[in-house]
């Protein structure tokens, strides 16, 4: 029997974990430079922030918001980092050593000032830098994919799963701040880039950790309208703006990255 007070946690889990298998084989079917934009979208930290926001109060969510600036920022250092070697290493290595850096480029942002003006300069300095240095790399086309059971999606479904429950429950020992950074650790982009690095292979990974950076500025401006909005508007309020501009920003660059058939005429 499950106790009463563990149910709550788990169907948060079992939520999270669904989402990210569903995004998991979208990535994958849609190709690498689609699948960087799908991991972009708030896979993990969405479910995470809507939990806390069901346990909180309007200025925790603010200082969410903040301290996930921060955490964001490293994000642009782990993308590059993985696009850059994405095709060198296997993918134990590959990983293991990107957050292992993450990490600690975090605990350094950490020794900043804990306000808004340092918190978008370095989401400015690392992704205009991260971006910048991804233009001129070059991702030959992946080969063909690898068929893989289901077991693997399942596992990296539940790294997600665990990333919630671990935010919901430790979110009233540590604080908003520190909530924020656990809540944007890299398990959307690390869970589905062990999947294209598994089943296309390394250079699809790099292109899709590459296409991911682009993305990532929507989130940025999500956990802006989320840390400036909460209080004043109300945190459901706040994190629909931040979902909403996510969405849209991915949803544009999408459109401006699909494929064009020449000689095709249009549909009447």
């Amino acid at each position: 029997m499950i106790e009463p007070a563990l149910a709550p946690l788990l169907a948060k889990m079992a939520t999270t974990a669904a989402i990210v298998i569903a995004a998991a084989l979208a990535a994958e079917r849609a190709g690498p430079q689609v699948g960087g934009l799908i991991a972009s979208l708030p896979i993990s930290a969405g479910p995470s922030y809507v939990f806390l926001a069901m346990e909180n109060d309007d200025a925790f969510m603010s200082g969410v918001g903040l301290g996930g600036l921060f955490s964001n920022a490293v994000t642009a250092l782990y993308l590059l980092f993985l696009a850059g070697f994405g095709a060198r290493l296997t993918a134990l290595p590959l990983f293991a050593s990107g957050l292992l850096a993450w990490t600690a480029a975090n605990a350094l942002l950490r020794q900043l000032p804990e306000t808004l003006g340092f918190a978008l300069l370095a989401n400015v300095a690392c992704y205009g830098v991260a971006i910048a240095l991804a233009r001129r790399m070059s991702f030959p086309p992946a080969a063909g994919r690898v068929a893989r059971g289901w077991t693997d999606l399942f596992l990296r479904a539940l790294m997600v799963a665990a990333l919630v429950g671990t935010v919901v429950t430790v979110s009233d020992v540590v604080g908003p701040s520190m909530t924020g950074v656990v809540a944007l650790f890299p398990i959307s982009f690390t869970s589905v880039g062990l999947m294209i690095h598994a089943r296309l292979g390394g250079q699809a990974c790099a292109a899709a950790m590459a296409s991911g950076l682009a993305a990532m500025l929507g989130f940025t401006a999500g956990l802006v309208l989320l840390h400036l909005g909460a209080q004043p508007l109300g945190r459901w309020t706040a994190l629909a703006l931040g979902l909403a501009s996510c969405l849209a920003w991915s949803g544009f660059l999408l459109w401006i990255r699909r494929p064009r058939r020449r000689g095709v005429p249009a549909r009447p």
